[in-house]
């Protein structure tokens, strides 16, 4: 039987995020919005100690190999709201859908192109602690420069990476950066693989 916290917040969300286009993955907590080459994810954040819900909402990169979502761009999150009871959670969950209405909001309209992805992601990872960088940032960053045409930040960010678990990621789309239609024809494969493995549609 469906836990009542769980259906508070699966009936919240459905009312709140459905209409703006999000779409429940399976019978989990996680909303996705599909913008084709990226994703906006919810997730009702559960707690193996107590029944109720927090609130993560960020943006998820598909030109990735992966089999899992990952909270890319991270900006939002609220904390857990434990359930005592219908009338004192249902409030709670229309709260969190709405904030992740609101942040989603926002996050459109940061990631309304792949240029202004390029700018803002290159800033996020110049931002970051010097220890930091160089990783899945530099990565993302360098993708989205690639894809705007701007080989040679995209080649800086490339050369920045230095996390091994990273470069393997890196080799796969450098040696295409001189060949923008071979590099586009590449992305476009990482994100159509990555989109199957996820349980999203194919793109149009």
């Amino acid at each position: 039987m469906t836990n009542r916290h769980d259906k508070l917040i699966a009936d919240a969300a459905k009312k709140i995020l459905a209409p703006l286009g999000f779409r429940r993955k399976g019978r989990s907590r996680v909303w996705l919005l599909d913008h084709g080459w990226w994703l906006t994810v919810v997730e009702f954040q559960p707690s193996g100690w107590a029944k109720g819900s927090g609130l993560n909402v960020a943006a998820h990169w598909l030109w990735i190999e992966q089999e899992h979502l990952s909270f890319d761009y991270f900006r939002r999150s609220e904390p857990f709201i434990e359930y005592t009871s219908d009338a004192q959670f249902e409030p709670e969950a229309t709260r969190l859908a709405d904030s992740a209405a609101h942040e989603a909001n926002r996050l459109d309209q940061t990631f309304i192109s792949i240029e202004a992805a390029a700018t803002v992601l290159a800033m996020e990872e110049r931002g970051l602690p010097e220890q930091a960088q160089g990783s899945w940032a530099a990565y993302d960053a360098g993708m989205a420069m690639a894809l705007s045409g701007r080989t040679d930040d995209a080649t800086a960010l490339f050369n920045s990476v230095r996390d091994e678990r990273v470069r393997p990621a890196v080799a796969r789309v450098e040696k295409l950066l001189s060949d923008p239609v071979e590099f586009r024809r590449e992305a476009d494969n990482l994100i159509a693989v990555h989109r199957k493995v996820v349980g999203l549609v194919p793109r149009q």
